[in-house]
């Protein structure tokens, strides 16, 4: 039962997440990284696809290893943010446009906290850490 509902979510995330990669507004990051946990905790078979073959794995990688987000994708999630904070500033409602600052500013400094894909890293060899279970 819990392989089908992890199935269940890694399936609908990838799908939401492949939506995001080409519509403005539907984030696609959280949900390939949620179908990734989903996956690695069902299919064997589709996290080894995500990890080491899909368009989205170099991403999967660094993000899993390092906890890094390259810094196009910074720069279009700030592009986004700036966006969509313009877009609410319409909203005439004073405690919206304050929650939607602060979760800005909080989702700004994660972003900022992070080290860019660019940047040197120390890896760590270990051979068994994430092989494929193919």
């Amino acid at each position: 039962m819990k392989k089908i509902i992890y199935n269940t979510i890694g399936g609908v995330s990838l799908s939401l997440g492949i939506a995001g990669a080409f519509l403005p507004l539907l984030p696609s990051t959280c949900f390939i990284l949620l179908s990734t946990w989903a996956f690695a905790k069902s299919s064997p078979r589709f996290y080894a696809w995500l990890y080491y073959k899909s368009p989205f794995a170099q991403s999967i990688q660094d993000w899993q290893q390092n906890q890094a987000i390259p810094t196009r994708v910074k720069w279009i999630a700030a592009i986004s943010m700036a966006t969509s904070y313009s877009i609410t500033v319409l909203v005439d409602n004073i405690y919206v446009l304050s929650g939607v600052e602060i979760g800005l500013l909080c989702l700004t400094a994660y972003l900022l906290s992070k080290p860019n894909r660019e940047q040197e890293f120390t890896y760590q060899q270990t051979s068994e850490l994430h092989q494929p279970a193919i």
